[in-house]
């Protein structure tokens, strides 16, 4: 049985005018609850646009310059893969572009700031 379950069990049990009142005021105020939890942000994802805002203002300091994965991550001090998931959120949001370039051989994805 959820709260609010229970909540509305003692609304249809209709004990009494108080009762009714005061359980009423507690559905209002897990509706406020769950309302805020909808738009609040976890840390995590908190954690991951600021990220996205590090590797964006690293790119844009840069402008004209091309940077790899691994260049970025070493600049920005956080791990390829957080890297290159920022780079490329960030190339899907249109903030970055994505290009291929050819060093010894190799063709090697490098991103840079959208103009």
């Amino acid at each position: 049985m959820t709260i609010r379950e229970y909540y509305q069990s003692v609304l249809d049990a209709n004990i009494s005018d108080e009762m009714n009142k005061a359980t009423q005021t507690l559905i209002e105020k897990l509706d406020a609850r769950n309302e805020k939890r909808k738009s609040a942000d976890s840390k995590e994802k908190q954690a991951v646009r600021a990220r996205y805002d590090v590797v964006a203002k690293f790119l844009d300091e840069n402008k004209g310059n091309e940077f790899t994965r691994d260049a970025i991550a070493e600049a920005c001090n956080i791990s390829v893969g957080q890297a290159q998931s920022a780079a490329l959120a960030l190339v899907r949001g249109g903030v970055a572009k994505k290009s291929e370039v050819k060093v010894d051989k190799t063709k090697r994805v490098v991103y840079s700031i959208a103009e």
